[in-house]
């Protein structure tokens, strides 16, 4: 019996062993497709297409996820250009979510840290590697600029991420940081407090206004004072067309770390189909703005 239990068991491994050759093969194969297919510089059309067709290919590796990370691993530093390093590194964060596919997106943040070509190739790729860490990471659903759960905590699909995310919250890039910020506030780990503190000190403006925001989700008001500043700042015009969100979430995070409100906050402007509508909500955001402004101003120990 021993014998027979012993016999199956072999038979089991190299069973899994030359399952994991066919899908390293297969992998190969499709990423070999994959880099044989046109790349034009601008598109044709407004539908891009070749990128149709090129995400297409690349979701095949979804199939065989161990051999996906294997063959990747082979062409992203050597054989892809920026541009298909890019697609390769979302479609890894898109569907293979495996602690071995974690540490080869953590591989691309450390290596890929020098922009090669004026278009901010490497820079997007770094920025895909950390939405694929922020995936895996994510204990929460939230949705809107108010950052509204949508159910209850769960599991993250791998674990161990947080460090990860906290190597890129370092990366030069601002837009790095600031998704590597995102991937911190959904993984609700306690680690990401300490992160999102130290980016309160962030050179940028914008990394230290998401830091404080997010941080009111974790119930600490660390970065009230600069949420303070942020009130002032967002009364300005500008054009950015981040700067309706950016209010939506200040006003929004105004209300989760204090408990008060100045009044109902309305639908982002820039997704309402109605022009009258979003100039009103427009102007009530500015008069929202006003009011957390005055209140900051009457809180001594934010000065």
């Amino acid at each position: 019996m021993k014998r027979l239990a012993l016999l199956i068991g072999c038979v089991l491994l190299i069973s899994a062993a030359a399952r994991g050759e066919d899908d390293l093969a297969s992998a190969r194969s499709v990423l070999a497709r994959y880099l044989a297919m046109p790349f034009p510089k601008t598109a044709s059309s407004p539908v891009d297409t070749s990128k149709v067709a090129r995400i297409a290919v690349l979701a095949e590796l979804k199939y065989m996820p161990h051999g996906a990370v294997l063959a990747a691993e082979e062409v992203l530093f050597d054989r892809a250009t920026p541009e298909q390093r890019c697609e390769i590194v979302g479609a890894l964060g898109d569907y293979i979510h495996t602690a071995e596919c974690a540490q080869l997106l953590y591989r691309v943040l450390k290596d890929i840290r020098e922009p090669e070509s004026k278009d901010k190739w490497e820079e997007l790729v770094r920025s895909s590697a950390v939405l694929g860490l922020r995936r895996m990471a994510s204990r929460t659903t939230r949705s809107g600029g108010q950052r509204v759960q949508t159910g209850p905590d769960h599991e993250p699909m791998v674990q161990g991420i947080v460090p990860l995310l906290i190597f890129a919250a370092s990366d030069k890039s601002e837009d790095v940081r600031l998704s590597a910020l995102y991937g911190l506030a959904d993984s609700r780990d306690p680690a990401a407090v300490a992160e999102l503190k130290r980016c309160l000190n962030d050179p940028s403006r914008i990394v230290r206004f998401y830091a404080a925001c997010f941080l009111t989700e974790y119930e600490d008001a660390s970065g009230l004072a600069e949420m303070c500043k942020s009130a002032s700042q967002l009364q300005k015009p500008d054009s950015d067309f981040r700067h309706p969100f950016s209010v939506e979430q200040l006003l929004a995070s105004f209300e989760r770390i204090t408990g008060k409100s100045f009044g109902e906050i309305p639908m982002n402007p820039i997704l309402s189909s109605n022009s009258n509508a979003g100039a009103s909500a427009s102007k009530r955001y500015q008069e929202l703005l006003h009011e957390w402004e005055v209140w900051c101003g009457q809180q001594p120990n934010l000065h």
